[in-house]
């Protein structure tokens, strides 16, 4: 199998007015008039920030996430949540292995360069993992544990950062009508949507299926099997990761290597035995 194809403060300036002396007689301005007036507390949370160039700076992973992260939250929510982000990684890494044929194809469009065919493969991965394409997948399992209230103010902040988020990427299109700005707005949403899809793709793949690329990236290094053999390994390696689901024994990872091993000839079985062995008793340093 060739494993090549198995794949961000706001600086806060107070400006404090001098106190000038006053006359003993003088009414002196209380605390709360110098703090001028309240701001709800909601307005000073936001996940939407600027780099100090005024570029609009991206979150990193799921607005959501992101949003829980400034709600005040007890030990126990917390760890609820935790659940919920867990939950939906493991669904991700499942959905890598489930259609890692989609994967094997995926990955080598992106090898070969064939970029719009990678992508089509991975729009249709996303519709059959979520058809209806949410923008926030993670507030219908986070209402199953946050209050209505604490929901609220999640929602209120992931609306608030994608809307600023289309209005950057929609900054320099030129005026048009109602109709069609909306049209261009949703398609953007979309797609940004989309890229963050892509991005849990690349984090689960790192999580999950990496490893193996490395392991067989090392053994047909050591091998060089013929492109047959490569191939037959690779469909070895397929089969063994869709049915273990990254919980394999120890017996069958002897398995799979044994099936590898048997499939090559003579001489490259010395390769993969000599191989193996450094795994166990591995060269001085």
């Amino acid at each position: 199998m060739n494993t090549k194809s198995l794949i961000p403060i706001a600086a806060c300036f107070v400006l404090l007015s001098p106190a000038f002396a006053q006359d003993s007689d003088s009414a002196q301005p209380t605390k709360d008039a110098l703090r001028g007036p309240a701001v709800p507390e909601s307005t000073k949370k936001t996940l939407v920030h600027s780099s100090m160039v005024g570029d609009f700076q991206r979150l990193e992973g799921r607005p959501e996430a992101a949003a829980v992260q400034l709600l005040d939250l007890d030990e126990a929510t917390t760890q609820q949540i935790t659940k919920v982000i867990d939950t939906r990684d493991m669904a991700i890494a499942m959905l890598l292995i489930d259609k890692i044929d989609a994967v094997k194809e995926i990955s080598d469009a992106i090898i070969t360069q064939e970029k719009d065919r990678a992508r089509e493969l991975q729009l249709e991965l996303w519709a059959g993992f979520e058809p209806d394409a949410p923008r926030s997948p993670l507030l219908k399992p986070l209402a199953e544990v946050l209050t209505a209230e604490q929901l609220a103010e999640v929602q209120r902040l992931c609306d608030e950062y994608w809307e600023a988020l289309v209005d950057w990427q929609t900054r320099n299109r030129k005026k048009t009508t109602p109709e069609r700005t909306k049209e261009i707005r949703n398609r953007v949403e979309r797609q940004l949507a989309f890229q963050l899809f892509q991005r849990e793709i690349r984090t689960g793949y790192e999580a999950t299926l990496r490893r193996y690329q490395d392991s067989m990236d090392a053994i047909y290094e050591a091998v060089e099997p013929t492109d047959d053999q490569r191939a037959q390994m690779r469909e070895i390696l397929i089969t063994h990761i869709r049915t273990t689901k990254l919980s394999a024994t120890p017996t069958q990872r002897r398995a799979a290597n044994r099936a590898m091993y048997d499939l090559l000839d003579e001489d490259r079985r010395g390769l993969m035995f000599d191989y193996l062995l450094r795994q166990v008793v591995p060269d001085a340093q």
